[in-house]
């Protein structure tokens, strides 16, 4: 285990914690290049050979039951240039992926958000970079509307993300929403062209990181 860097390595973390699986609108943040539009859909389907056989399912984390979500949520950005992390932090994509899959974790007292996602070109890279810009920005905390509902991000911290893949970065923040506070958790796993969100509350089960950081390498 390390703590990874910041820059090209990436930082980025999450908030679905509160907000599993969400297809996110922007609240003005946007830019030329499509970085600051998210656009991952629950049960979105890999091409064939793609991100379909990486994505996790029941028998490949025991004590887990895996599903794909149905639901989808509209996520307002108070700040634009936190945007990147708050889709991070929401279990959804930033960029313009090819593809994307969305799975949903649940079992031993946590839930957890992972979202697959496939870039063309360097894409990959220039979405960690942009979540890394964002946190560098925002790690004091900001605002975000779910639904209608507000939700407030405190500190951002980096933490502890696996080895084994080419960028990789762990992230704990605390979320209030309607005067309660709750521990959200996020890992954030970059293999080639293909990044995996895994975001959490109250934590992300190794047995789930652990399956898709392998299914994820191929």
């Amino acid at each position: 285990m390390r703590r990874t860097r910041r820059s090209a390595a990436g930082l980025v973390g999450v908030l679905c914690a509160l907000l599993s699986a969400c297809d996110v609108a922007s609240g003005g943040a946007g830019g030329e290049d499509g970085l600051l539009k998210p656009t991952a859909r629950p049960g979105a389907t890999a091409r064939a050979g793609g991100l379909g056989g990486a994505a996790l399912v029941s028998r490949d984390t025991s004590g887990f039951t895996v599903s794909t979500p149905d639901d989808a949520r509209k996520v307002k950005v108070t700040q634009d240039a936190c945007a990147p992390l708050a889709y991070a932090l929401s279990g959804t994509v930033v960029g313009k992926p090819a593809t994307t899959v969305v799975r949903e974790a649940s079992g031993e007292g946590a839930v957890v958000t992972v979202v697959l996602a496939e870039y063309a070109a360097d894409q990959a890279r220039s979405a960690m970079d942009a979540i890394a810009t964002a946190l560098d920005e925002c790690a004091a905390g900001f605002t975000v509307t779910v639904d209608g509902d507000e939700h407030k991000l405190g500190k951002v911290v980096p933490e502890l993300a696996p080895e084994g893949v080419d960028q990789a970065m762990g992230v704990g923040a605390t979320v209030t929403r309607s005067g309660r506070a709750a521990p959200a958790k996020a890992v954030i796993l970059r293999s080639g062209n293909a990044i995996a969100y895994l975001s959490g509350t109250p934590s992300i089960p190794a047995a789930v990181l652990d399956a898709q950081l392998v299914k994820l390498r191929g």
